[in-house]
């Protein structure tokens, strides 16, 4: 009903989409849904406009009474731009929780004291809805249309091993070499993918140790048990420090995306919007002064 009504207001789907900051198939579609529900026929769709029916406008009456209950409610709860209270409930996979996350969750809390966080360590895109999730941070090259999906930062995979490891071993100049060192890998990701010079290399890697856990495949990378191939953020203080040492960089890997995602809804709370833009800045300060450490 809260989707139909912003479509009733900009009478476009496009404009309405936009706004809700989801996907017009996605409108569509629940549209669609809300007209089969009600057994009539509620907006005439043409290529240039929209305009409502008898019984769209009618509907329309009962979805403004309703707006007007849920801001009323919202306001009622405290959730006003100036009153950032509550709990945030984020599911987030570990490497991100590990390198991120708990630090803004800690430096937010100085600035909104009475907002609490309730993190969950996870990977798969669930129904947040079902999961009373109100945030997920997930990579994924393709984000849920159901879903606000905002861009949180891009990465890339290094591939590193100990000195001391190194110093046993013949040091690596192309990806072939790999295959005769120890590799340290994810159980069902065993084939590595590089790029050079427009060239494509893939290698079936080799090992004693699988893990589907990146934490604890840099231990054991750190303990000098083999090559390992993470995101890059997981390495940056490793290799800064001399305990892991960068292998291949002439090569590229394949780019990550990390996304924030969470339901599309008119009016989100104050403690929603206001970490969502905190965790943006959070992360572009983060990666900025990474970068300007690696320059020297």
């Amino acid at each position: 009903m809260l989707l139909f009504f912003e479509v009733a207001q900009q009478l476009s789907f496009s404009k309405a989409a936009e706004q809700l900051d989801i996907s017009r198939s996605y409108l569509s579609q629940q549209i669609r849904q809300l007209e089969q529900d009600f057994n009539t026929q509620l907006l005439v769709r043409t290529t240039r406009k929209v305009r409502l029916t008898t019984e769209g406008q009618q509907v329309l009456l009962q979805a403004q009474a309703i707006r007007h209950g849920l801001l009323g409610l919202e306001r009622d709860l405290k959730h006003s731009d100036k009153d950032v209270t509550g709990v945030l409930r984020i599911t987030a996979p570990s490497s991100f929780a590990d390198t991120f996350l708990v630090d803004a969750c800690s430096e937010f809390n100085r600035s909104y004291p009475e907002v609490s966080f309730e993190i969950e360590i996870g990977h798969k895109l669930e129904n947040l809805h079902e999961r009373n999730f109100v945030l997920a941070i997930r990579v994924t090259d393709t984000p849920p249309q159901n879903m606000v999906a905002r861009k949180l930062m891009s990465y890339c995979h290094w591939v590193v091993a100990s000195p001391e490891y190194l110093s046993c071993h013949a040091l690596p100049l192309h990806p072939d070499d790999l295959s005769a060192l120890d590799c340290l890998v994810f159980p069902n990701w065993r084939n590595w993918h590089f790029l050079k010079d427009g060239q494509s290399h893939q290698i079936e890697t080799q090992g004693r140790f699988a893990c589907s856990d990146n934490s604890m495949l840099v231990k054991a990378a750190i303990q000098h048990q083999g090559v390992v191939r993470v995101p890059e953020h997981l390495l940056w203080a490793h290799v800064k420090f001399g305990r892991l040492q960068r292998l291949l960089s002439d090569y590229q890997l394949e780019p990550r995306q990390v996304w924030m995602l969470y339901p599309p809804k008119i009016d989100h709370s104050s403690r929603l919007q206001v970490f969502v833009a905190y965790l943006q800045h959070f992360i572009e300060k983060n990666i900025d002064n990474q970068l300007k450490i690696e320059e020297r």
